[in-house]
């Protein structure tokens, strides 16, 4: 057992940080990688492999995929979030998100917030498929540690994030194509939205966010 302040506690600490730098440097970022069609096959999971959209109905296909994907993402959020607060345990710094969000590229807010989810979560409220594909990648390296296993599981909450991203453009994109042959009040409720406002805002926000179809920060990065 490492006790908290002591020299074993500290070169404790000061070996998670190195094997997350030597991991990061040995694997080129992370074990778990993937790219901008990666992204895209993710959100096909959701839609059944369809990828064009056009009728009023499709749209209402559209917003459970999207809804699916956003569930999904939250599992691995909790995920990370979970290993995340194991990692803040183990380099003892319980009152500060500081040192883990600087080492996983993040910020205090996300670590902080993950943690919360996880921790108000059942333990099959933290899993699934690709959870455990990760999982299992992260107990096979010569050097793991909860550091490296949040990082890992970084990763891969990203990529559905970035699924979740698409799925939404494609959402907003199809709701902007269908007005004026639509009602409105149609098309807002195909989209999930309650309100005629609450729709006009959903399209302002991602217009401003993410921008219209052949943006650039339509593409997701990885390391962005």
């Amino acid at each position: 057992m490492t006790v908290p302040g002591s020299e074993m506690g500290l070169k404790l600490n000061s070996a998670w940080i190195d094997d997350l730098r030597w991991h990061r440097d040995q694997y080129g970022q992370s074990r778990f990688q993937w790219t901008s069609s990666d992204a895209l096959l993710a959100a096909t999971e959701f839609t059944r492999g369809r990828q064009s959209f056009t009728t009023l109905s499709e749209l209402r296909e559209l917003s459970q995929a999207r809804r699916s994907a956003a569930a999904y993402a939250t599992v691995c959020q909790r995920a990370f979030g979970e290993a995340a607060r194991h990692a803040r345990r183990g380099l003892e710094t319980t009152t500060s998100w500081s040192a883990v969000a600087r080492e996983l590229d993040t910020t205090v807010v996300t670590c902080s917030a993950s943690s919360h989810f996880s921790i108000w979560s059942q333990a099959h409220e933290r899993t699934n498929p690709q959870v455990a594909r990760v999982q299992k990648i992260v107990d096979g390296l010569y050097f793991s540690n909860p550091l490296i296993r949040a990082w890992e599981l970084k990763q891969l909450w990203d990529l559905y994030a970035a699924a979740e991203d698409i799925l939404e453009d494609t959402l907003i994109d199809l709701a902007v194509e269908l007005d004026g042959f639509r009602r409105a009040d149609d098309i807002a409720q195909a989209a999930d939205v309650r309100t005629l406002a609450g729709l006009g805002h959903r399209i302002k926000s991602q217009r401003a966010q993410r921008g219209a179809i052949g943006d650039p920060r339509r593409t997701p990065h990885q390391y962005s």
